[in-house]
């Protein structure tokens, strides 16, 4: 078993959302095996789109509760990129923010010389010791989580890949994802081979090249829903649930469907029917039931981003007064 996990991700900002989500999952694996060293690399979006800023009283405990936590900002990867490759996307890279999340995982291969990380959102609630998922992450198998409301979330890259490579990665992908489940982009263990084809300056470009660098705002400022929107959100996602599910050293363990889950709190599900946010816990009551809980997106209201739902942010709260944090 190896003694190391990386976890890594985009981060809007070092405050109580953040810092809750780092602590949760470090003490739950240092529970478990006080022995092993977490590294956690971080990129802190500070041009997000809800304008969060760093909060001094959370910033301060991120700097001295969180071990090992390497930080980066977009300049950072921009830098890598130009000097490494000689390229300069800065201005496709600005229009589509979630190109960085490739370029984290590129880095973590390519100069970090990392062999497995563990993508980690800051809104995630463990709902269980989390003993099961943290022995595959140490053993470097790929895991992932469904969303069993939205099997397409990670496809709209299928066919382009299935150009690259060839009718192969569409068999494989089904041999090792036979019920085309779709992977939750916000939990993914990831084995960073899937970037070995990739180092190369071409091939660098060809991955560059893959994504399309599209505002989710159009020509007069108006927010694009709909199918485009959709694509836009989800390349990064189908990214990594393909080349994952393809490109793995191991076959992917996908998390028991009945008990590990991601959904939102509207629509339709295929197994309870209609959701309704007019419950006591807005809609999430079957997220909940979850051992591992995502609460993506943001609870929108006539137009207006409200954040996360309270749902989250009163079990964020009663787990920092808990451990003595608030």
């Amino acid at each position: 078993m190896n003694k190391e996990i990386v976890i890594s991700n985009l981060m809007r900002a070092k405050n109580k959302q953040s810092f809750f989500a780092l602590h949760q999952i470090q003490t739950k694996i240092k529970k478990l095996y006080p022995d092993v060293r977490i590294e956690f690399h971080i990129l802190w979006d500070n041009t997000n789109e809800l304008n969060l800023k760093n909060e001094e009283k959370w910033e301060k405990l991120i700097d001295t509760h969180i071990e090992n936590l390497y930080s980066y900002d977009k300049e950072f990867f921009n830098n890598y990129v130009k000097e490494f490759y000689g390229l300069d996307y800065d201005e496709k890279f600005t229009t589509w923010k979630a190109i960085y999340f490739i370029l984290m995982a590129h880095y973590l291969r390519r100069v970090k010389l990392k062999h497995y990380y563990l993508i980690y959102d800051d809104d995630i609630l463990i709902n269980d010791d989390f003993k099961h998922i943290c022995n595959l992450i140490l053993d470097h198998t790929p895991v992932t989580i469904t969303e069993p409301m939205n099997m397409s979330c990670d496809k709209v890259l299928f066919q382009k890949l299935i150009d690259i490579f060839g009718e192969g990665f569409g068999n494989l992908y089904t041999e090792r994802n036979p019920k085309y489940y779709g992977f939750n982009a916000g939990f993914q263990g990831i084995d960073l081979s899937i970037y070995d084809d990739f180092l190369s300056k071409d091939r660098f470009q060809n991955i560059l090249d893959l994504f399309e660098y599209k505002s989710i705002y159009d020509e007069n400022g108006e927010e694009i829903w709909g199918d485009n929107r959709f694509f836009i959100d989800t390349q990064q996602q189908s990214f990594f649930g393909l080349m994952n599910t393809v490109f793995s050293k191991k076959p992917i363990h996908i998390l028991d469907p009945e008990e590990y889950y991601v959904m939102p709190n509207w629509g339709v599900h295929p197994k309870y029917g209609q959701l309704t946010q007019d419950d006591e816990e807005e809609g999430w009551g079957y997220s909940l039931q979850s051992k591992l809980t995502h609460f993506i997106g943001h609870t929108v209201m006539r137009g207006v981003n409200h954040g996360k739902p309270k749902s989250f942010l009163k079990r964020v709260d009663e787990y920092l007064k808990t451990n003595n944090f608030l």
